[in-house]
């Protein structure tokens, strides 16, 4: 597809249910706005990033952003947006410090609390274990994905999709489930919460 986040953020104004549709590219039920072209210069004010995210919300009940990473001002605008923030890091000195960093970074706005740690290219003589890398960065870990470098490639060469009976693809199943399931849950709570606003006890009508 030559359009790309770029193009939809310039007619973010005039987004439709007609337009949209050129932006995208489809793969099953899953709709991929791809980031577009190289282009260090690139600014997107956070009017448009606003007005893209109240039109897929409209449109769908989950949505991903897939971030550079760099923190550009858009992409804290879409973090703040967002209900969760997912950090990928490998377990190495390097990544861990920079994860450790970004998350101080992230504390000032906010951030912080939503963030959860997803610990990639694992492998079972890690340099630091999944307990060590909590209590280095002060989060959770929530989910650990095995070193599949070759699975990776293939599927990257063949523009397929991990095999979902490969190691990897089992976890990215679990994971999926796990969002999924904990979705439902806040959905659970945040109803009962509304509904425990309403109810009254035969307890508190003996005390009235």
């Amino acid at each position: 597809n030559e359009f790309s986040l770029i193009e939809a953020a310039e007619h973010a104004h005039e987004m439709d249910e007609t337009l949209w549709p050129q932006m995208i590219t489809s793969i099953g039920a899953l709709d991929v706005l791809h980031a577009g072209r190289l282009s260090p210069n690139l600014r997107i004010d956070t009017d448009q990033i606003r007005l893209l995210v109240d039109f897929m919300r409209r449109n769908y009940k989950a949505i991903t952003f897939d971030l550079s990473g760099n923190l550009e001002r858009y992409s804290i605008e879409l973090m703040q947006l967002s209900k969760r923030v997912i950090m990928v890091c490998t377990p190495e000195i390097p990544s861990l410090h920079l994860a450790r960093q970004k998350l101080l970074f992230l504390r000032d706005f906010d951030l912080h609390s939503r963030v959860g740690v997803v610990l990639n290219r694992s492998q079972k003589k890690a340099v630091f274990s999944h307990e060590q890398v909590e209590e280095l960065l002060g989060i959770q870990v929530i989910k650990t994905f095995p070193n599949d470098y070759n699975g990776v490639n293939h599927a990257m060469r063949d523009g397929g999709c991990i095999s979902p009976s490969s190691a990897m693809g089992k976890v990215f199943d679990q994971f999926a489930q796990e969002l999924l399931d904990r979705e439902t849950a806040e959905q659970r709570n945040k109803k009962r919460k509304f509904l425990e606003r309403f109810v009254v006890t035969s307890q508190d009508l003996i005390k009235a």
